[in-house]
């Protein structure tokens, strides 16, 4: 998946939860964090791990439950954010690394045509690979493409609301830039 959907379901996902809207857009660049493993040399090997992606943000949300209750919801974003990454790239990661650097992966499948009547077909396959060196990666791809066409279909449609939303969303950046 390209980091353009790697950052924007998991926010959409958030905003229309009705988190806290401030601390989902500050927190969002988590979500495209595990793709700088890239500049390791090892992409969807390091920051995809249960590390970075289960170790640390559950370590950061029993730190904040018995010590600083008030860092609760940023603990939870970190978590969310990390884990719909590696979950976005079921396709192949190498979860378990340092202790091996094979891929684990998931292809779920669901087909159907509608010659001579309606016909499902559903493959499941589960497993490991052997790691498999990324040499690029789409930064946008077919399907974010046509998500950013609905997107500014959508906005010139609903355009006041949306200039309304992207007045609240700078004036939420810019404050947190602000203050610091």
């Amino acid at each position: 998946m390209d980091p353009v959907m790697h950052l924007l379901l998991p926010l959409l996902i958030l905003l229309a939860l009705r988190i806290d809207t401030r601390s989902v857009l500050l927190f969002a660049p988590l979500a495209i964090l595990p793709d700088f493993d890239a500049f390791l040399g090892l992409h969807r090997v390091v920051f995809h791990s249960f590390i970075p992606v289960v170790v640390l943000p559950i370590g950061l949300i029993l730190y904040s439950k018995y010590k600083r209750p008030e860092w609760m919801l940023g603990a939870l974003l970190v978590q969310f954010y990390m884990a719909s990454h590696v979950a976005l790239d079921l396709g192949g990661v190498s979860f378990f690394w340092p202790v091996t650097k094979e891929m684990f992966f998931m292809d779920p499948e669901l087909r159907f045509n509608m010659q001579g009547g309606l016909n499902f077909d559903w493959n499941f396959r589960i497993g490991f690979t052997s790691y498999k060196e990324m040499g690029e990666t789409d930064f946008i791809a077919e399907s974010t493409f046509g998500f950013l066409i609905l997107v500014a279909i959508a906005a010139v449609i609903y355009r006041n609301e949306t200039k309304a939303a992207f007045f609240k969303a700078w004036s939420i950046v810019r404050n947190a830039v602000i203050r610091g």
